[in-house]
């Protein structure tokens, strides 16, 4: 299982969602999707928990 990390290359905020898609835990489009969704009905709280990933998850190195 490969690590979790922050992608630099086609990631539209902080990289977490498409961090995400490169440890192979999903579609980008699906964590997007599901970020959003959640941050409409639950008053912002998965914005605070995708903050707290950017900050736990390490930023991945340049090639």
């Amino acid at each position: 299982m490969s690590s979790i990390i922050r992608a630099k290359k086609g990631s539209w905020f902080l990289g977490v969602c498409k961090g995400l898609e490169k440890s192979n835990r999903g579609n980008v489009f699906f964590w997007r999707l599901v970020f959003f969704i959640s941050a409409c009905f639950t008053f912002g709280i998965p914005i605070l928990i995708y903050l707290g990933l950017a900050v736990i998850f390490p930023i991945e190195k340049a090639e």
